[in-house]
């Protein structure tokens, strides 16, 4: 036999001869639930904030524990008024010739919170941006 052949066999007798997977440390079978844990490590300030959730019942709320941060607290009776508002737009057109490079101009719109929303060739294979920002 050749060494070619023999790996994959012998691969393959090990593969089928392991055990099967054994439960995890917390359980007592394979795929009994676990209660779950989770840790957020910060490394930087910028990081996410760890909580830690203590005893969740049903509907009741959640507490959260911050540490490390000065207390903030909420009016509970604020009550806030919103409402839906359809957002209103205002356009420009950006013609750039065919061998002219867009991007200095595009940069310099995109500063003043333009977006392009649509490009198209014309007859004379020019370039247009439709360009759009909130009214």
């Amino acid at each position: 036999m050749t060494l070619k052949t023999l790996v994959p066999l012998l691969s393959g007798i090990a593969i089928a001869g392991s055990p099967s997977p054994a439960a995890a440390p917390d359980q007592t079978y394979p795929g009994q639930p676990t209660q779950a844990r989770v840790f957020i490590e910060n490394r930087e300030p910028p990081d996410a904030i760890p909580v830690t959730v203590h005893q969740v019942n049903g509907g009741a709320p959640l507490r959260v524990q911050l540490t490390g941060t000065p207390a903030v607290a909420i009016a509970s009776s604020a009550v806030l008024d919103t409402r839906h508002a359809r957002q209103t737009w205002e356009y420009q057109r950006l013609l750039v010739a065919n061998d002219d490079d867009p991007t200095a101009e595009l940069n310099r719109l995109g500063k003043e919170g333009w977006e392009a929303a649509a490009q198209y060739s014309t007859p004379r294979g020019n370039v247009v941006f439709v360009m759009k920002r909130p009214r």
